[in-house]
């Protein structure tokens, strides 16, 4: 790491990695949603109690 732009390109690169980070997250958490919508949707039934 240079003296003069270690903690730049460091901070860049970080800064990077967060924002592809929240990316991948989003666009998980939306997938989840739809296909938890989808299933939902789908079963018109009540679900079954289950005995212990």
């Amino acid at each position: 790491m240079s003296r003069k732009n270690g903690d730049k390109s460091r901070y860049h690169r970080e800064r990077k990695q967060k924002i592809a980070r929240r990316k991948r997250n989003r666009e998980l958490l939306l997938s989840a949603a739809s296909q938890h919508r989808s299933t939902t949707a789908r079963s018109g039934s009540k679900p079954k109690a289950v005995s212990a």
